[in-house]
């Protein structure tokens, strides 16, 4: 009976260390893929300030980048 428990307990840790290392690999997937989103929101924010900066034309904003007029002016 030992040298079950010894066995189930060898098996339980090597399939804990597996799902732990499984999980982390998926965790910096995922951080990664929200990390390159936010820098490519903040890169289209920048690009819509200098836009209106530049006064031009809201409504051309708004067709180019497919933001409502009311989400542009919210940048501002």
């Amino acid at each position: 009976m030992a040298i079950r428990d010894s066995g189930y307990n060898d098996g339980f840790a090597e399939g804990k260390k597996d799902g732990l290392e499984e999980g982390l690999k998926e965790g910096m997937k995922e951080g990664i893929k929200k990390g390159i989103e936010k820098g490519k929101k903040e890169t289209k924010t920048e690009y819509i300030r200098k836009m209106l900066e530049e006064k031009i034309d809201i409504n051309l904003i708004s067709k180019i980048t497919g933001l409502s007029i009311d989400e542009l002016k919210n940048i501002k």
